[in-house]
């Protein structure tokens, strides 16, 4: 978060804990600290009054100053304020503040292995310095799941309770079969919980986040066999709107519905057959598989939508 903190709050002796709790999570590279200017602090008691503790006060400030000039204009979106007397969404008193700083940014999904390995994947490639703030240790961000779409309607109505509002981002699938098809009715129902709650939820526009994977990645996985070798050549030879909707894990649907006999009514006999039962349950290993670049085919396969799901996540760093 961009925390700024103002000069009166560091005037009260009683608000000086939660000030030094809250720089040591901008010490730590969680967040940033916005500020005017260096000679307004030194006059303040959280500096003037506390010996080597207000030095130390000093020289963060210093390093925040030129930390904030490569930083702030990266990926930090939510904005703090913490004063005393809190008039805007944005303004918090020092104890609320310390407490939703010490917060890690939680990415709330699925399933944490698979669409984590997604999420970090898309940052490697397409926002490194995104990527960089996430692994640092201690980690100020957590890719989390709590079950199915129900469960996690439940976790964002939970968490819209909270004040202040936790520091929470919402990536789900959309479980579409066609490209005329509208995402899931759960899906839907979450989306508008986020959206009640004031929490940024992002429905992928593919049918899951499998189904964002290069060709690349998936050709450089390991120990799978000529079967599988095949079927990732039938599956380069598929349209871009097949290879959105296509059942990644589970293949072609034994039942499908008219529209994705239609979508998939080209393909040769032998090529359904080939994809009949997919790339398996554990396909999403392929985003850690081959660790060299794939910026271009991975942009090329989600476009802008993959740019617009990391701004998503920066709004709340």
């Amino acid at each position: 978060m961009i925390i700024e903190i103002e000069e009166k709050a560091a005037c009260d002796p009683r608000e000086h804990k939660w000030l030094d709790r809250i720089l040591n999570k901008i010490e730590d590279g969680w967040h940033i600290w916005d500020f005017t200017g260096q000679e307004d602090y030194k006059k303040t008691s959280w500096v003037a009054e506390r010996g080597t503790k207000g030095d130390s006060v000093m020289e963060l400030f210093q390093a925040c100053v030129s930390r904030s000039a490569w930083t702030k204009s990266i990926w930090h979106g939510r904005r703090v304020r913490v004063t005393c007397h809190p008039r805007g969404n944005n303004d918090l008193i020092p104890q609320k503040a310390a407490r939703l700083a010490d917060e890690q940014l939680v990415i709330l999904v699925e399933n944490r292995e698979s669409d984590g390995d997604f999420i970090r994947r898309v940052a490697k490639e397409l926002d490194p310095a995104l990527l960089n703030w996430m692994k640092q240790e201690p980690q100020p961000c957590r890719i989390d799941s709590v079950g199915g779409k129900g469960q996690m309607n439940i976790e964002v109505e939970k968490c819209g309770a909270k004040v202040p509002r936790p520091r929470l981002v919402v990536i789900v699938d959309s479980d579409k079969r066609h490209p005329d098809d509208t995402p899931s009715k759960e899906a839907k129902t979450l989306r508008k919980r986020c959206y009640e709650s004031g929490f940024s939820c992002w429905i992928l526009a593919k049918r899951e986040s499998e189904n964002y994977l290069p060709g690349e990645l998936l050709r450089l996985r390991q120990d799978v066999g000529a079967d599988y070798r095949i079927r990732v050549d039938v599956w380069e030879r598929l349209t871009n709107d097949q290879k959105d909707f296509f059942n990644m894990k589970d293949g072609l649907s034994e039942n499908p519905k008219p529209q994705e006999e239609k979508l998939f009514g080209s393909l040769s006999e032998t090529d359904k057959k080939v994809l009949s039962n997919g790339f398996g349950t554990h396909v999403a290993k392929c985003w850690n598989e081959h660790r060299g670049d794939c910026r271009a085919a991975l942009a090329k396969r989600g476009g802008q939508e993959l740019i617009e799901g990391i701004g998503l996540i920066k709004k709340e760093v």
